[in-house]
């Protein structure tokens, strides 16, 4: 094993959606706070640059390409002394292997076990996802000072924010409140109606602008919301992970579905609520200050099924959804920390 003063050029590896990758952000904080000189490069999956391509703790991204041999000389040019593997899958860690890296950490994998890594963690997932990626950093007798997620928004996203928000007529003066009713499946999506009615409270009670963020597969959903609704919110999709991020970190709060944008709003830090009825708050939901992960509660699957378990348990999760009220979304925005543009 190297010693840590001989390390000075480090890769990351997660190939992740929006989320996960999201919770990997104190991991790369974690190790510029103890490599301070060191290279740091971080390889994420293919449309994911824009999460890490403005942090201050990284010298370099790149971008997994299908191509293994591609990838190894990819790798291998760079002369990388560690790689942090930040996925349970051995296909990466033979990629470092055959691009020489000298010293691997990451999880035991799901197929090979503790296989060419010199130091494998333990995959516990019963905690939150930033802890388990956390896990790795310990590992190397590094003290984590600071387990929240960040993201930085660059110059570009700061510029088509300004250009978004002033076409929409819409400009910091008035209170900004976002929703986002979209979820990867169905059954983590809390009714689009009563995303209308919690929508129209907020308008009436903090005299807010109301944007509806989707993916690009969920604007129908979002027409759906707003066609509900007796304001005019602004529909917002198919934008970048950027300015999705830009967007994000000039609302006051954010309402959503444990998705995505749920935690790249908690990485800007804007104020979240999280509705959640098929996951796991334990595992997913934002547990920092100024956030409110909303809940049934009494259900035990929420605490044990993984996140592909869920799939054959749909109707709990619908009904798990359902038994959360407008009402009391809106009461718990009265109880959190966060500011109106008013006061």
């Amino acid at each position: 094993m190297l010693a840590h003063e001989q390390i000075n050029r480090i890769l990351i590896i997660r190939l992740a959606p929006l989320g996960e990758t999201v919770l990997t952000t104190p991991v790369v904080r974690a190790l510029r706070q103890h490599f301070q000189e060191a290279h740091i490069a971080y390889m994420v999956a293919p449309t994911r640059e824009d999460l890490v391509s403005a942090n201050p703790h990284l010298n370099e991204v790149l971008t997994y390409q299908s191509s293994v041999p591609k990838l190894i000389y990819q790798i291998a040019q760079r002369k990388f002394q560690m790689a942090v593997v930040l996925q349970p899958t051995f296909r990466l860690v033979l990629h470092t292997f055959l691009a020489r890296i000298p010293f691997r950490i990451g999880f035991e994998t799901n197929t090979a076990g503790k296989r060419l890594l010199h130091i494998a963690v333990p995959n516990n997932t019963a905690q939150h996802e930033a802890q388990r990626y956390l896990d790795v950093v310990r590992a190397l007798d590094i003290e984590v000072v600071n387990d929240e997620p960040e993201v930085f928004v660059d110059d570009v996203g700061k510029a088509w924010v300004n250009d978004f928000l002033g076409n929409q007529n819409l400009n910091d003066s008035k209170t900004i409140i976002g929703m986002n009713p979209g979820a990867a499946t169905t059954y983590r999506r809390w009714p689009a109606d009563n995303f209308a009615i919690l929508g129209d409270m907020l308008y009436k009670a903090y005299s807010a602008h109301i944007i509806i963020t989707s993916g690009p597969r969920e604007g129908e959903l979002a027409h759906q919301v707003a066609k509900q609704m007796a304001c005019s919110p602004v529909v917002v999709n198919d934008i970048t992970p950027m300015q999705l991020a830009a967007l994000l970190q000039r609302c006051h709060l954010y309402i959503s579905n444990d998705t995505g944008p749920m935690h790249l709003s908690t990485a800007v830090k804007t104020p979240t609520i999280a509705l959640f009825g098929g996951s796991n708050p334990t595992q997913w939901g934002p547990c920092w200050d100024t956030h409110t992960v909303i809940a049934r509660q009494g259900c035990k699957l929420m605490r044990t099924l993984s996140p592909k378990e869920w799939d054959e348990h749909a109707d709990v999760a619908s009904e798990n959804l359902n038994a959360i009220k407008p009402e009391s979304v809106f009461a718990a925005t009265e109880k959190m920390k966060w500011k109106t543009q008013e006061t």
